[in-house]
């Protein structure tokens, strides 16, 4: 197997095609020759990561270059510097022999350099040639010098030991292997306030006018509840009401009741109009009178549940001991329930459980869209809904109510494609800008429910646009080799760049477990 590689490097040659060509090298000593007018001048960090990347698969790396700046940096990293004959003698002290092959350059350049590169180019191959002619010369004499024989004992140890060196390799591949991958974040702050309209009338997104389709939902829900009086202060003021038929079967004549009359149930329980009224006469049905009525409404004296009365039959006391006792009565064909104003400690009560009902019936209706919708992409926003009574009324202790939920809804796959497309044209480096992230949403600002529209913006304000998911990329790249890996986490638009490691050096591929992969961020 070849040990030293000489790689000769173009002027225009950038870090990554350096870092590629090395991580390509077969060879465990590498010498990297560098022209005077090398890119690498110019960020002079690159060699640290030339270093790191020789490092991390246990290459030895040399530089030569007549470039100071490169020299020095190269010093100060401790890269040595390649010195020709000298330093290759030092070498072929320290490597055996038998592995030492000097490897042709690979890859050749598709483009016509300046004179002065090509200059630099054939002084560099004239070092190669010294260096290899250098090689063959000392090859020849050392090859001469080192032919033995092996006596069969030593064989023998040699051979168990190489089985324990790979059974204890195996062993280490199959529990150590470890990739590490430091990435330098791409940062771009952005604070922008995008408008948006929705709308039902528009099937496809307006990107000039920032309008995405939208879907109208009506949704009408009903129930009823209880009245809650137990944390009333006075549960017994609670006086009860309802609407009573008045009926005249004593003579043709109207007779006139004046408000406050009293209307008396059979167990003496008292009710009184409101109101004046005038029961109309009876009518004639051959010789028998046929009794007229009226509807008016009364409101018990007496207070508590006693008075939620059954539809019940009255009696007029004021009439008691005159004909016409008997010939005007009431009929309620309800029961009476607790008043919507007959005092505060009713209305309290009234108000509160209709209210609650209201919440429940509202939530359940909003509940009952979600739930539908709940596999599509479909958004509901706060303010993008109204809920509408109805109707709603109290018989005895019950509170009944009828009401609708109206709601306007869009994809939010739409809203994330305004937003790219907002985005992108704003910022030449978003060009192609992929919106990624919780989508946090502002109330709605206006709703026109009869136009089936509702309006609302959608702010960002982030450090940094670019979304990191630490947990997708170790998933990326698992199983992946080196070059593969630097394919993945280059095309990610959070990278700036990146170094990896696959550790032990024999590690070829990241490994299958994301727990073994470690991420570091450097931001």
């Amino acid at each position: 197997m070849a040990e030293v590689e000489i790689i000769r490097a173009r002027t225009k040659d950038s870090a990554a095609v350096l870092i590629d060509r090395l991580m390509k090298s077969k060879n465990q000593t590498v010498v990297l020759m560098l022209p005077k007018n090398s890119i690498i001048a110019a960020n002079l960090e690159t060699l640290r990561a030339l270093r790191e990347e020789a490092e991390s698969v246990d290459k030895k790396l040399f530089i030569n270059t007549e470039n100071e700046d490169i020299k020095a940096f190269s010093k100060e990293l401790g890269l040595p510097f390649f010195e020709q004959k000298q330093e290759l003698k030092r070498m072929l002290d320290v490597v055996p022999i038998r592995k030492i092959e000097i490897q042709p350059e690979i890859e050749r350049a598709m483009e016509i350099e300046s004179t002065e590169e090509q200059k630099e180019q054939k002084e560099d191959s004239e070092l190669e040639k010294s260096v290899e002619d250098f090689y063959n010369e000392t090859l020849v004499k050392k090859e001469d010098s080192i032919i033995e024989k092996a006596p069969f004992f030593n064989r023998l140890v040699l051979f168990f030991l190489c089985i324990s060196v790979a059974l204890a390799s195996t062993a280490l591949y199959l529990i150590l292997p470890r990739a590490n991958i430091k990435i330098t974040l791409n940062k771009l702050p952005i604070k922008e306030s995008i408008s948006v309209a929705v709308s039902k009338n528009v099937n496809s997104i307006d990107f000039a006018n920032s309008i995405i389709p939208g879907q109208y939902f009506l949704l009408t829900k009903s129930g009823s509840k209880t009245i809650d009086n137990t944390n009333t202060d006075d549960a017994t003021s609670l006086k009860t009401g309802g609407m009573v038929d008045i009926y005249n079967a004593y003579s043709a004549a109207p007779q006139k009741l004046v408000a406050q009359t009293r209307f008396e149930t059979k167990d003496g329980k008292i009710f009184r109009i409101q109101k004046t009224v005038i029961v109309p006469g009876a009518r004639m049905s051959g010789p028998k009178l046929s009794p007229a009525s009226i509807k008016a409404g009364v409101v018990s004296d007496g207070t508590g549940e006693s008075y939620l009365l059954a539809p019940s039959y009255f009696t007029i006391p004021g009439f008691e001991g005159s004909p016409k006792y008997a010939g005007f009565y009431a009929k309620s064909a309800e029961s009476m329930s607790y008043l919507k104003g007959g005092n505060a400690v009713a209305n309290a009560a009234i108000e509160k459980t209709k209210k609650e009902l209201e919440n429940t019936l509202a939530n359940d209706a909003e509940n009952d869209i979600l739930n539908t919708l709940k596999n599509s992409d479909l958004k509901l926003i706060d303010g993008a809904s109204a809920v509408t009574i109805n109707d709603w009324k109290v018989n005895g202790s019950t509170l009944s109510m009828q009401l609708s939920l109206q709601a306007v809804l869009f994809k939010e796959s739409d809203l994330k494609k305004l937003i790219e497309y907002s985005i992108s044209n704003k910022y030449r480096d978003l060009k192609n800008f992929k919106f990624e992230g919780d989508m946090v949403y502002s109330q709605a600002t206006k709703s026109d429910y009869k136009k089936g529209e509702t309006f609302f913006t959608f702010d960002i304000d982030k450090d940094n646009i670019f979304a990191v998911d630490i947990s997708n990329l170790k998933k990326e790249v698992m199983g992946l080799d080196k070059n593969s890996i630097r394919d993945v986490v280059s095309n990610k638009n959070f990278v700036n760049n990146a170094t990896i490691y696959l550790w032990p050096f024999w590690v070829k591929q990241a490994p299958n477990n994301p727990n073994k992969i470690n991420i570091s961020l450097d931001k």
